[in-house]
């Protein structure tokens, strides 16, 4: 690993933070330990003072019985036939005597004492040792002593700090093996969503970051950078598709706007003909005005800006008095438009928006079938949530181009001749993925089904 790498893993949050915790555990071990230390130090202690009281009362007891005799026997007994581990006598007559033991005389003391025997000779080479012991002063004045190797307990002392210097390190040295890891995976995947980047920067739009698969936030990150990502790159490409559907469809009306303004010019010899040319100059220029302000609609919907403007909508009206508005102009262009709307379906949405979609859906079947088509409008509840039908007995769609006649300014070959810009079937697709609405075409044999759900 090169040293630059290094000190960027050493840098790196993961890395800060993993040792942060280290630390963190650490501190929290030392207080275990301090709390361990200083309960298994008292238990310890309180157990030997127990043991020690408890034996010299079992002493003073046989004392009480067999006399000063008696007890010397005892406790040499006790001596050879020890079960405790290494324990330590003293019995001393009244006038300081050493009647019996393993301890050399010391001055009487009731009651818990530490103290480190005082021997006749001491070997250079031999620590002293420290002993707990219980003192008692018996009923005719002779001294009764019992004691432990106090350095029982300073091995268990000592086996405790080991244990936590051992654990402490350890830790230490695991955190800062698994903070270099953790740091050095992490900066592999910020190396490459940086490379993704810096490849969409140079016009690589087609470019993703790769998910690992280990669904945790960078994962759930990369993902939501990707789907934006995508929806950046149909932008784009929608607005290099409307750039060129732009410079091809709007071609022809302009150039007939250019063609009358010539005749206007070359032509004209009365005012009459220039009338005639203006107002035919003024309809192309007016058609061309509807269609920018369509795109400019659709841009605005397709922006979303809409939703900060969003109620509750009763569909079930909406969708009735679009039917009946466009019953009369039905009945004039020679077609016969039913509905049938099911009560009480609601929708979060703008109310404008969703009269278009409708009014769109129901404009284009009356524009493209023949006179004395039907058209029935409906709306149903449907599973958990409703369906909009605009469906007619016209010449429908071939299958093949069911999915281009959303895109702006798609335009069937026979529907060529006639007026319009080829944007209404794209308003609504706009207007439907707004309100978070699907929207599909079925055959009805004879005739199209434009259904939107949701």
């Amino acid at each position: 690993m090169s040293s630059a790498r290094l000190t960027r893993i050493l840098r790196s949050a993961s890395f800060r933070l993993t040792l942060f915790y280290a630390v963190l555990f650490v501190a929290s071990a030392g207080v275990l330990f301090a709390t361990v230390y200083i309960t298994a130090t008292a238990a310890m202690q309180s157990d030997m003072a127990a043991v020690l009281r408890s034996e010299a009362y079992q002493l003073a007891e046989i004392h009480q019985r067999l006399g000063l005799p008696g007890l010397a026997e005892q406790i040499a007994r006790r001596m050879n036939f020890r079960t405790r581990g290494p324990i330590f006598y003293l019995l001393q007559a009244p006038n300081r005597r050493v009647v019996v033991g393993n301890l050399p005389g010391m001055p009487p003391v009731d009651g818990v004492v530490d103290f480190v025997p005082q021997r006749e000779t001491q070997e250079p080479d031999l620590q002293p040792t420290m002993l707990t012991g219980f003192g008692l002063t018996l009923p005719d004045g002779s001294f009764l002593l019992v004691a432990q190797d106090a350095n029982r307990l300073t091995d268990m002392q000592h086996a405790i700090i080991s244990a936590f210097v051992w654990a402490g390190g350890v830790t230490l040295v695991l955190a800062i093996g698994g903070g270099l890891l953790i740091g050095s995976n992490f900066l592999r995947r910020i190396d490459t969503i940086t490379r993704t980047s810096r490849a969409i920067m140079g016009g690589d739009l087609s470019a993703r970051i790769p998910v690992v698969g280990t669904h945790d936030e960078i994962d759930q990150l990369v993902s939501s950078l990707n789907a934006m990502l995508e929806r950046i790159q149909q932008l784009m490409d929608g607005l290099r598709q409307v750039s060129s559907d732009i410079a091809h469809d709007l071609r022809t009306p302009l150039g007939r706007l250019r063609q009358h303004l010539e005749d206007a010019r070359e032509r004209a010899k009365s005012t009459a003909d220039y009338d005639a040319a203006t107002d035919a100059a003024i309809v192309e220029a007016d058609a061309l005005l509807e269609t920018f302000a369509a795109l400019l609609r659709i841009a605005q919907v397709e922006a979303g800006a809409q939703k900060r403007g969003f109620a509750d909508v009763d569909l079930s009206e909406l969708v009735r008095s679009v039917a009946e508005v466009y019953q009369p102009a039905a009945e004039d262009s020679d077609h016969r438009l039913s509905y049938k709307v099911e009560d009480g379906i609601h929708l979060q949405g703008d109310r404008p928006l969703l009269a278009q979609m409708i009014s769109n859906l129901v404009e284009n079947a009356l524009h493209h079938t023949q006179a004395g088509a039907q058209v029935a409008l409906s709306l149903r509840k449907a599973g958990g949530g409703f369906a909009i039908e605009v469906a007619d007995n016209g010449p429908g769609i071939p299958e093949a181009e069911r999915a281009k006649v959303f895109d702006r300014f798609y335009r069937l070959d026979r529907s060529r001749s006639t007026a319009g810009s080829g944007l209404g079937l794209a308003l609504v697709k706009a207007i439907a993925g707004l309100h978070g609405l699907s929207i599909r075409l079925e055959d009805r044999n004879p005739g199209l089904g434009v259904i939107v759900t949701a």
